[in-house]
């Protein structure tokens, strides 16, 4: 019997399509290198901060200047929240056994996807804190010695390009949270479509 007795369940069969496992399973690998690749060049660079800032704290007790010392070392506490929320928002889940290859890359597209979203509050607010009262920092300390006027006038520039520089890592992390969104979107459909 050659003939179909309903001709649309061939068509169907013919539209159909199918995930391959293999192909998830490799998406998701790569997806995990890429999160342990970003997290580890955060780390290091969490950990020279937290070298950098050190040592400016000790010189600024060294040298008497308190305030200098404090404001050095607000930014180390405000890196170490960064790192901490980092580890604890960004960090790439393992795959439980009853999860899917599908349903876990779809969770881990899902983490990082709120994660970016929210950098402007768990990254860059406390590091705008540390940044800023920095600058604050140094401000006062020009000011004392030169006067306000000339510590606006040396200052305003360097702050012009923090406040730019922290603007274009939101838009940064903006533009990948949108395209994890999109990954996202087509996990979806490919989830309805099998429905």
């Amino acid at each position: 019997m050659s003939q179909f007795p309903f001709p649309d369940w061939a068509a169907q069969v013919d539209d159909a399509q199918f995930t391959d496992p293999a192909l998830v399973h490799t998406r998701a690998r790569k997806f995990e290198r890429t999160i342990k690749r970003r997290n580890f060049i955060e780390y290091a660079a969490g950990a020279l901060c937290l070298v950098a800032f050190g040592s400016m704290s000790v010189a600024g007790i060294a040298e008497g200047q308190p305030v200098f010392a404090a404001a050095s070392s607000l930014c180390m506490v405000c890196v170490l929240i960064v790192l901490w929320q980092l580890n604890k928002r960004g960090s790439y889940e393992p795959l439980r056994p009853e999860d899917s290859c599908l349903n876990h890359l779809r969770d881990q597209y899902e983490r990082q996807y709120k994660a970016l979203r929210s950098v402007p509050v768990w990254y860059l607010g406390p590091l705008a804190v540390g940044v800023f009262g920095f600058h604050g920092a140094m401000l006062v300390q020009f000011a004392t010695i030169g006067g306000w006027t000339k510590a606006l006038e040396g200052t305003w520039q360097t702050l012009a390009f923090t406040a730019t520089f922290f603007a274009f890592v939101w838009w940064l992390n903006w533009f990948a949270a949108r395209k994890l969104k999109e990954q996202i979107d087509q996990i979806d459909a490919l989830t309805i479509d099998a429905l």
